[in-house]
């Protein structure tokens, strides 16, 4: 079985060390790098082949954007997920805009955390119910309204795939929520990117962010 390779940056060895064993009883991880700073990180990650990073927002040496960034240079085929109880909106926002592809808080379950990992590794975009809450609240205070791309340009079940979408949610998550099926959310996803223009989740996530969308939507 092929295995995807983790790298694991946490600055407490005794949550990095039950993550390690969360993940590898999946049977299809393999944690190949496990540090605790930012230096150790850049030390053990940059010179190897890894699928995904895991890390944490603050770290000794610097902080997990400063990291996000410094890496993402160098290994343009990784998937970074953030995992940390940092819920400032503005670190969130600034995380995607560095290219994380999720958004997860150590409160979450370990069913919810191993459901984010493996829908970012599928090219989804996961965000936490909470933290999805605290960038609307940002979108709230901070987006003026005004015209819409995604209204002018796509249906209304569209409209409600990309309001999903910007929740964080799987497409298995907004199947169930829309009655419809996994393969019928991917047609959706892949007619939403077209008509807008996108190449990927994120960038749908940003243009609703960016126009008020999501607010609109309430």
């Amino acid at each position: 079985m092929t295995k995807w390779r983790v790298a694991l940056v946490d600055d407490h060895p005794i949550f990095a060390a039950g993550l390690k064993k969360l993940l590898e009883a999946e049977g299809d991880f393999e944690v190949v790098a496990l540090a605790h700073s930012f230096e150790e990180a850049v030390a053990k990650i940059l010179p190897i082949e890894v699928d995904l990073v895991l890390l944490d927002f603050n770290i000794p040496g610097g902080n997990g954007l400063e990291l996000l960034r410094k890496l993402r240079e160098a290994k343009k085929g990784t998937v970074f997920l953030m995992l940390t109880v940092e819920e400032d909106e503005k670190v969130v926002v600034q995380a995607i805009l560095e290219g994380a592809r999720g958004y997860v808080l150590k409160q979450d379950s370990p069913e919810r955390l191993l459901r984010s990992i493996r829908a970012c590794l599928s090219g989804e975009v996961l965000l936490s119910d909470l933290v999805y809450s605290r960038i609307h609240h940002l979108v709230k205070r901070a987006v003026p309204q005004g015209r819409s791309t995604i209204r002018e340009k796509l249906s209304p079940r569209e409209q409600e795939v990309v309001r999903l979408i910007a929740q964080g949610k799987s497409n298995r998550e907004i199947g169930k929520l829309l009655f419809i099926s996994e393969k019928t959310v991917k047609n959706h996803v892949s007619n939403i990117l077209q008509k807008l223009g996108l190449s990927d989740r994120q960038e749908v996530i940003f243009l609703a962010l960016r126009e008020g969308f999501l607010e609109e939507a309430k």
